[in-house]
């Protein structure tokens, strides 16, 4: 049996998508488990009703508001099935996805856990054709750029594997599942395999609406990818150069955010301010400032092209 938890905080807007797409599913060998984290709209009581006389939902209150990871390991602990797998409250999952997860890891039971492909929508499902499957590449690499090649719902865990790890670290209120698959990947014992040949299974929601605040949520990312620099950057393997590229997107999502208009060109240099600040938990020289500040200066004065960030990226980690 695969048990699915879902952490919510405030998504009553969505969420009964969300649990009618597991009512959808083709196979009944599953569990969910939703933590509602102390939500302040009408989130518990609108899943409350929607689960009712459901033996296959459980519905956990936590009374103490204390992030997504915390919601993440409770229902872990709560869970009985023999593999796991984490949802949003907004996310969606094809009514076919339990069956072929359950199918595939039943003929691959040695595996810690499998990564399936996973495509985005906005409103409704078919209306954003990108799809994350781009699977090729050393993984690991990949996570500490921050160039991440799959997210939380795309993967099947063992349940054993997680509490092998310890589950969620509780700190990371960013950048939490990007961290338990890091660490994943540098666990010596743990095996997994990546699945780019098969169809989407699962969907996940590309909103802007979920940002309350702009200035507070770009403050918290970086504060998110700078606790994620700091976590890793002691870790004596040849490979923490990639960390560089985590760095470097501290400054993406301010220069985007500008660019699109969402925050004054003061809160951008006081975020800019902030990087530089931090610039002592990774090893930069001067050309890696150098490289940092042309890229900036580019970005704010909106000069974009095709493949900029990518090129730069590419330069700063070298």
């Amino acid at each position: 049996m695969i048990s699915v938890i879902i952490p919510n905080y405030n998504k009553s807007n969505y969420i009964i998508e969300t649990i009618d797409s597991l009512k959808k599913q083709s196979t009944q060998n599953w569990e969910c488990i939703i933590i509602d984290d102390k939500s302040t709209d009408q989130s518990y009581s609108i899943i409350k009703k929607k689960i009712i006389n459901d033996h296959r939902f459980s519905l956990l209150l936590n009374n103490q508001n204390s992030g997504a990871n915390y919601c993440r390991n409770l229902g872990i602990l709560e869970s009985k099935g023999e593999y796991v797998m984490f949802l949003d409250a907004d996310d969606l999952l094809h009514d076919q996805c339990i069956k072929s997860r359950l199918k595939y890891i039943s003929k691959h039971s040695h595996l810690s856990f499998a990564v399936f492909p996973m495509g985005t929508f906005y409103n409704k499902i078919g209306d954003c054709v990108n799809v994350w499957n781009r699977f090729k590449g050393n993984h690991l690499n990949r996570f500490l750029a921050h160039d991440l090649p799959w997210a939380i719902c795309s993967v099947v865990w063992k349940k054993s594997t997680l509490i092998e790890m310890g589950c969620f670290d509780e700190s990371f209120i960013r950048l939490q599942d990007v961290e338990l698959h890091t660490r994943a990947l540098l666990h010596r014992n743990i095996k997994y395999q990546v699945n780019s040949d098969n169809d989407v299974d699962c969907y996940y929601r590309i909103n802007n609406n979920k940002i309350d605040n702009y200035d507070n949520f770009l403050f918290n990312d970086i504060k998110g990818k700078l606790h994620y620099i700091s976590s890793f950057n002691k870790i004596n393997i040849r490979n923490m150069k990639y960390l560089k590229g985590t760095f470097f997107e501290c400054l993406n999502n301010p220069l985007v955010f500008y660019k699109k208009g969402y925050i004054e060109k003061q809160k951008l240099l006081e975020l800019k301010l902030f990087v530089f600040e931090n610039k002592a938990l990774i090893s930069l020289n001067k050309f890696d400032l150098m490289i940092l500040e042309f890229y900036f200066k580019i970005r704010f004065f909106k000069i974009y092209f095709k493949g900029m960030n990518s090129f730069f990226k590419f330069l700063f980690i070298r």
